[in-house]
């Protein structure tokens, strides 16, 4: 099976940024995935132990990151896994590196924090949707997933803006066509950085958002203060992906078409993006086009 790095990716370089490395099944499923593609990766461990849930205190985990930006042989950043840290780290991320190199750096889930200060630095080689072990250390994945999820994960490397796994079933929630920049990530994640410097100003773009495990109640508090600190008013469109294991999901459509209402662009729910196997990916500030049409078509890409 053709992998999903293209030749021009020499080696990949994967990092700890979030949690550590307790899941050791996916990590072996993952690396026996890169072997058999033939994919020349280095995955250093932390020199220091595991601190709480997180793989190594913050300044090695961001150490292990920034002396992988610093190898010349390295081409593609691949984030290990999320679950929580990135945030705690940024303070100690060379941003200047990040910003001369310029090399793809792939991650999503709790890695949101990381991709929008990114992105706030005036990074636009940022890929959210996919990572190491979510996307390549499933264990037993379907033949067809997996063939949608290298060929997703092939694309968006080959520089397309946006790619998706499938089309999804989608809902229109506001009519309309926009071009512009495409932002966004973990509902959550993005709710905790509002107020800290780390938080870039999304005025103008097309923000896609997804979460795991929040109750309806949850989703429409974080909601409630994108709606009160002006974001959605800002935004040029909006979209909702997957919002996985949502115990009282009946209560989705209603928020979705509540909160989209705020955004004056157009807005659809039902991008299968996020949490669930496989997902759409996207390079934050990539232009893109988002339109729902009057009968209720649904589209966003490059």
């Amino acid at each position: 099976m053709k992998g999903p790095f293209p030749k021009s990716i020499r080696k990949v370089g994967i990092f700890p940024l979030c949690f550590g490395f307790q899941a050791k099944k996916f990590q072996d499923a993952m690396l026996q995935r890169l072997d058999a593609w033939g994919v020349p990766y280095v995955m250093p461990k932390p020199r220091l132990p595991e601190f709480r849930y997180m793989a190594a205190p913050d300044e090695e985990r961001a150490r292990i990151f920034n002396d992988l930006l610093a190898d010349e042989s390295i081409d593609f950043l691949f984030a290990l896994r999320g679950g929580f840290g990135a945030a705690r780290t940024l303070k100690y991320i060379d941003w200047d590196l990040l910003l001369k190199r310029n090399i793809p750096v792939a991650g999503f889930s709790d890695m949101t924090a990381f991709l929008l200060a990114a992105y706030g630095k005036g990074f636009r080689n940022g890929i959210c949707g996919v990572m190491a072990e979510a996307t390549f250390g499933v264990v037993e994945p379907t033949p067809r997933h997996l063939a949608q999820a290298i060929r997703t994960m092939r694309q968006v490397v080959e520089g397309a803006p946006l790619a998706t796994p499938c089309h999804g079933r989608r809902h229109a929630l506001t009519p309309g066509k926009v071009t512009a920049p495409v932002t966004g990530g973990n509902l959550m994640v993005m709710d905790a950085l509002i107020g800290t410097p780390w938080m870039p100003d999304l005025s103008g773009t097309i923000l896609v958002l997804e979460g795991i495990k929040q109750n309806a109640v949850e989703i429409d508090r974080m909601l409630t203060q994108f709606r009160d600190c002006g974001i959605l008013k800002s935004l040029a469109g909006i979209v909702f992906g997957t919002f996985s294991g949502c115990p009282d999901k009946h209560y989705l459509p209603e928020l979705f078409r509540e909160y989209s209402a705020e955004v004056p662009g157009p807005g659809f729910s039902g991008l299968p993006f996020g949490h669930d196997f496989p997902s759409a990916a996207f390079r934050e500030g990539q232009m893109v086009t988002l339109e729902v049409t009057a009968d209720g078509q649904c589209t966003i890409g490059g």
